[in-house]
């Protein structure tokens, strides 16, 4: 899905550390691409979503997505080009149709031989094209999970909801005429009834005076707008967006976050859905993923306190179940000396942990302890040391705690080291575990030690 109205890597990071305080079922104006309802079921929301939107993207995907059908067909007067491309079997073909076609929204004019060509080849692979699509819409509507979409105006969505039972997410346009100008080539090509709706840019003060009656709320503004402040509050988040520029986020009831660097990441996934409980059936594994991958998930599940670097990491891995990930591992082939552990007569090597986490989860609250367990695999070891050409049979770590034990490592790994910072109070702990258990071994022990539950 190619939509151009994309959240940013560094808000997308934020709002998933939000969405941990998120008590009250969220209003999203102008849902896009869908990106905030996936950022918070990412970040652990598991209640129900309630977004709108006036575009017909926006809509069709919409639709898909809550489980209804948008009326649309395409137009008697379709470019030639084009014509034949939209398929309206089902809610899902048309979400994929819609999409697909916005990826030609350069070159659907045929203005020249090259542009013709482009969309020639678009035409003679359209059905592989739209099979791929649906493949990846089907994973999307698996990751939100339930929401409630209405092809409706903002304004008027925010007007009839009760502002004492709501957390409003909104990400206001930063253009006039935007939904005509970005939805040239779909109107051109598909007839459907848009809803009625009002002007909406960052210049709305209506908006802002709307969103302010609301008990919580976070909103996105690309620029500095004092206006704006003034009716809403102070930023609680500043993010760089390159070139000088920054993106704010105006909450309220939020801490405040500053973000000084933000990294290129990549997307990964699926991810193990939040709501969803581990019954001990699921075939445990790993699989490696791309250094830019793993930042992704950082920005995601890492713990705001953590002052991440991501310098030097040798091998990243992703945990799973059923393939869905719960975890992820980046690791840092030692250099020189290695840690003298005990019981290692062979002298073999140990692999730091660089970081390892796990993904929120409201049902399994011990999820960190089976990504530990996991990482820790003989199957692990063995991927490692064909990769980086090694004879590991440990793995070592270090943690920083307020305490002199970290209760995340406490039972698997084992103390190696304990310091304590004279003028902080705070401990650092180093840790070792033994690569001698295969996943199945390992995910076994969990589900027998850490997976108790009430009958």
């Amino acid at each position: 899905m190619s939509f151009i109205g994309a959240v940013s890597s560094s808000v997308r990071k934020v709002l998933a550390e939000y969405a941990r305080d998120v008590t009250l079922p969220p209003l999203i104006v102008g849902a896009g691409n869908f990106t905030v309802p996936s950022v918070l079921r990412s970040g652990g929301y598991a209640g129900p979503i309630t977004a709108c939107d006036v575009s017909l993207y926006t809509s069709a995907l919409g639709a898909y997505l809550a489980g209804w059908d948008l009326e649309m067909r395409e137009r008697d007067d379709c470019p030639a080009l084009l014509k034949g491309l939209i398929r309206t079997d089902t809610p899902l073909m048309k979400a994929a149709s819609v999409s697909l076609l916005l990826d030609l929204r350069e070159v659907w004019q045929g203005k020249n031989a090259f542009q013709c060509r482009l969309v020639g080849q678009y035409r003679r692979s359209w059905d592989l094209l739209l099979a791929k699509t649906c493949e990846g819409l089907e994973r999307y509507r698996q990751h939100i999970g339930s929401i409630d979409y209405q092809a409706r105006d903002g304004f008027d969505l925010l007007e009839h909801s009760d502002p004492a039972s709501h957390t409003v997410f909104a990400f206001p346009p930063t253009y006039k005429a935007g939904y005509e100008k970005l939805e040239a080539l779909l109107r051109a090509a598909i007839d459907w009834t848009p809803p009625p709706y009002r002007e909406m840019t960052d210049k709305s003060l209506e908006l802002y005076e709307q969103i302010a009656r609301f008990a919580s709320y976070y909103v996105v503004l690309e620029k500095d707008l004092p206006e704006v402040y003034a009716i809403l509050g102070k930023p609680s988040a500043i993010l760089p967006r390159g070139r000088g520029r920054t993106t704010c986020i105006v909450a309220r009831h939020a801490p405040t976050v500053v973000v000084r660097a933000c990294p290129k990441t990549m997307p990964v996934g699926p991810i193990w859905a939040a709501n969803t409980p581990v019954t001990g059936k699921e075939l445990p594994g790993f699989a490696p993923i791309k250094r830019a991958q793993s930042l992704r998930l950082n920005q995601l599940y890492l713990a705001r306190r953590i002052d991440y670097y991501d310098g030097g990491v040798d091998a990243c891995i992703v945990l799973t179940l059923d393939g869905k990930i719960v975890g992820k591992a980046d690791f840092f082939k030692q250099p020189g000396t290695q840690w003298k552990l005990p019981d290692n007569p062979d002298g073999q090597d140990s692999i730091y942990i660089m970081c390892d986490l796990a993904v929120a989860s409201s049902c399994e609250k011990r999820l960190a302890k089976l990504v530990l367990l996991l990482l820790s695999s003989t199957e692990v070891r063995d991927w490692l040391n064909a990769k980086l050409n090694l004879r590991l049979g440990w793995a070592v770590t270090t943690a920083f705690s307020k305490g002199p034990v970290s209760m995340k490592y406490r039972g698997i790994f084992q103390l190696y080291s304990r310091k304590q910072d004279k003028k902080t109070g705070q401990f650092s702990l180093n840790y070792y575990v033994k690569f001698e258990n295969s996943m199945k071994e390992n995910f076994d022990l969990w589900l027998k030690k850490y997976n108790k539950r009430e009958k």
